[in-house]
């Protein structure tokens, strides 16, 4: 090595937030408080200004929501102190709130920038950079928020265990481009506490397990008092030789550290003093400088010109986990649908306020966010802590659907609904909340006690005095419900009333149907089954197309994957470590009885009941309109608690002529395996509202209520795929229990999983496939007045 041209080491301090994992989350809450002010006093300390510019004490608040508890508890004295220090260089914020999975939409996603965002532009501190530790990826959307918002640079420390990064590799620098064309830098770096494992972090830390690419891996590892150089020195020579020998080309690198070995850590400043002595002996070889985010990036710019640009999205390996409790991650998904009613039908906030509405976005980032549970949560699934630690998790959403629903209450209140009385009147409003024209099915709710109405003549009558055709049906879990079909423009409301007529009941009662067996029929649609299948054909008529494959299972049949005694730790990966991965059993449900539910002039309902192991019973009812080119789908599905790891799959074996999927996610519908980063994750996706098939001609959309992950063409788990085809079947994942950490042991229990799939030659365009998906899931609103 050249002494004149020394290897620089960039370190990088911070505390990583996991709320939860290692402590109570109100636990975490108070220490990562406490971190703020421990690294404000460092900052701003007496020894501070004794030490030279490359020594001195910096951190990253990675997270500010870290910075939210420390403001919330040390007042203006406190926000002082810290500005103080950020107007220095001592401290940097970052633009992200916390590190999240992919289950917020856009708007969300965006809304978790603004705390930073405004908190920097209020006191007049700089905001630059976003830092990402731990998450395996963003979805593409965040691009255009980040550059929106003012931030130029991103930079992630992915933790492999169970995932990946880009191209195979880390330690790569690129500018990422947004679908609108915008761009930001990335510096796609090493896991963090690196520092901490070269020894270049004092005190009492764990040395060894690099996980470095290209550096000798030593026999096992400990935990030391760090005291001096004598362990960096160990370490550091080794790590530029393996850097450079397995083709690195910079003379410099970011390395991230934090005051312990752990996540949630508490800073230090007492690695100043190891890095001065450091310099002092080998500074002429290798130099450490301690750094934040926007330093290292000036000097990534400055030295490198030549950086890519990639476009495409950062798909997640870890979203997978939110699955391990789908019913909560469906209270998670109607919760953020709720709260986007509510929004949409009180545009003026006339109704609800803003804070009301924050309060419900609070409980959505903190479900979001990427912690689940406790470190423990699969060795050790039955000790009280990792129950208590899961079931505040859990609380998030709870308490999100509550407030979300309380919120949309109040917006109803708002728009006539009527006061619970002893007799209320039968007048009703239906209110189409999609920002899309629509054709639909609205329920007018009765009571059970109401039932005498229906021994006389009824009609449904609105303002206009048009009167419309309708069913008596048992649709609501307390009642009986008339249904009857609208058509409405976007956000339009109607008001209806039920007239009873003095006479004897003659035609209100429904009318039943013709069943035809094994078959369903109507102007655009014939839906087929047998008693072996289930349903292996859907013709769209206007096409002549069949939507189904020819010979594969029937619509939703179930798949159960299971990994029969298998290390969850051996295909984990965990620092670039070799995978070993586990044979898998795949089993295909039996079907065991169809049933006709249901038959009116408005609609017909089946039901299939499959026997399928892991499960004590799954059942798939359908709803096929009379006159609509769409049908539901509801899912019913009484999991077994298996600890194995075992997933429950239904299979949408869809086809159109030259059919590819694009998938709705976050700010921007993706092709898999086309628009996406080179090497990011193949095996599954995790989806906003739903999918759609785009082909020639003809499309289908798919509407996931409840149900975020899917994979394409095959069942992929742990296979690393990075290459796929966009077509062939899709396969909703139900539940997953594949995490050895952090995520819920077991997915036993009751669930509902509902779908839409809409048909039509409109959707040979994708973006109204996917816009139809969107909206599928905002279907009219009734209310008594």
């Amino acid at each position: 090595m050249q002494s004149r041209n020394p290897f620089t080491l960039f370190v990088i301090q911070h505390a990583h937030i996991d709320i939860g994992y290692t402590e109570r989350q109100e636990v975490i809450t108070e220490y990562q408080k406490q971190f703020i002010e421990q690294a404000v006093d460092m900052a701003l300390s007496p020894a501070q200004q004794t030490r030279d510019a490359n020594t001195q004490f910096k951190f990253m608040c990675e997270g500010f929501w870290a910075v939210e508890q420390y403001l919330s508890k040390t007042g203006s004295v406190g926000k002082a102190r810290l500005v103080e220090a950020i107007k220095n260089g001592s401290i940097e914020l970052s633009a992200f709130y916390l590190h999240l999975t992919e289950l917020l939409d856009e708007g969300h996603l965006r809304d978790t920038l603004k705390p930073a965002t405004e908190f920097a532009r209020r006191e007049d501190v700089p905001l630059v950079s976003a830092m990402a530790c731990d998450i395996n990826g963003f979805s593409w959307g965040i691009v255009d928020a980040l550059y929106e918002a003012g931030i130029k640079y991103l930079s992630t420390n992915i933790n492999t265990h169970h995932g990946g990064c880009p191209f195979g590799k880390p330690n790569v620098p690129f500018y990422w481009e947004s679908p609108k064309g915008n761009r930001i830098l990335v510096w796609n770096g090493l896991t963090y506490h690196k520092a901490n494992l070269l020894g270049i972090m004092p005190g009492f830390n764990y040395v060894g397990h690099y996980g470095i690419p290209g550096m000798e891996v030593p026999e096992g590892g400990e935990y030391i008092d760090i005291q001096d150089v004598s362990v960096p020195e160990k370490t550091l020579f080794s790590l530029v030789d393996g850097l450079r020998k397995n083709g690195y080309e910079y003379s410099f690198i970011p390395l991230m550290g934090s005051g312990l070995y752990t996540d949630n850590s508490p800073p230090t400043d007492s690695y100043c003093e190891l890095i001065r002595q450091w310099n002092d002996k080998h500074g002429d070889q290798i130099f450490i400088r301690t750094v934040t985010l926007s330093e290292f990036f000036a000097h990534l710019e400055k030295e490198v010109s030549n950086i890519p640009v990639f476009r495409g999205d950062w798909n997640d390996w870890w979203t997978d986990g939110v699955i391990s409790t789908a019913l909560e991650t469906s209270l998670f998904r109607n919760a953020q649908r709720m709260k986007r009613i509510a929004e949409r039908l009180d545009p003026e906030r006339r109704f609800v306020s803003e804070d009301q509405l924050k309060s419900v976005t609070k409980e959505l980032v903190l479900y979001a966010e990427h912690t689940w549970g406790h470190s423990a949560s699969l060795g050790r699934p039955a000790d009280f802590r990792v129950q208590q630690l899961l079931m505040r998790k859990i609380k998030y959403a709870i308490e999100a659907d509550r407030l979300a629903c309380t919120a949309l209450d109040t917006v109803l209140a708002g728009k006539g609904q009527g006061a619970f009385t002893s007799r209320r009147p039968f007048a009703f409003k239906v209110i189409n909340p999609s920002i899309e024209p629509k054709t639909s099915l609205a329920y007018l709710p009765l009571d059970y006690w109401e039932n005498p109405i229906f021994k006389k003549q009824l009609r449904v009558v609105d303002a206009q005095g048009r009167q419309y055709e309708f069913e008596r049906v048992w649709h609501s879990l307390r009642g009986q419900e008339l249904c009857i079909q609208l058509a409405l423009e976007p956000l339009e409301e109607r008001e209806l009333t039920i007239d009873v007529l003095d006479l004897p009941n003659g035609s209100s009662d429904s009318v039943a149907q013709k069943v035809v067996s094994q078959k369903f029929e109507n102007d655009l649609l014939r839906v087929e089954w047998d008693d072996d299948r289930g349903i292996y054909s859907v013709l769209h008529k206007p096409s002549g197309a069949d939507l189904l494959q020819e010979g594969g299972p029937g619509l939703c049949t179930p798949l159960y994957q299971v990994f029969n005694g298998a290390n969850r730790c051996d295909p984990a990966g965990f620092g670039y470590s070799a995978r070993k991965i586990p044979e898998d059993k795949i089993s295909r449900g039996e079907l065991k009885l169809v049933t006709c539910t249901g038959s009116n002039r408005m609609f017909e309902t089946w039901e299939f009941e499959y026997e399928v192991p892991g499960a004590h019973s799954y059942t798939v009812e359908f709803k096929f309109y009379r006159s609509l080119s769409r049908f539901d789908i509801s899912i019913k599905l009484n999991k077994v608690n298996i600890l194995d790891p075992e997933g429950m799959y239904a299979v949408f074996p869809f086809q159109v002529d030259q059919g590819i999927w694009h998938l709705d996610k976050a700010g921007a519908a993706i092709r898999p395996g086309i628009d996406q980063l080179p090497g990011t994750c193949c095996d599954y996706y995790s989806v906003q509202e739903g999918a759609a098939l785009v082909g020639s001609g003809l499309g289908i959309s798919l509407s996931t209520q409840d149900a975020p992950m899917v994979h394409i063409g095959k069942l992929r788990l742990w296979n690393y795929s990075e290459h796929i085809e966009p077509t062939g079947t899709l396969y909703s994942w139900l539940t997953n229990n594949k995490w050895d950490t952090n995520f819920k042991a077991a997915c036993g229990g009751f669930y509902e999983f509902r779908y839409t799939v809409d048909v039509h030659q409109d959707y040979a365009d994708s973006y109204s496939a996917i816009r139809a998906c969107q909206e599928n899931n905002y279907d009219f609103l009734a209310i008594r007045k």
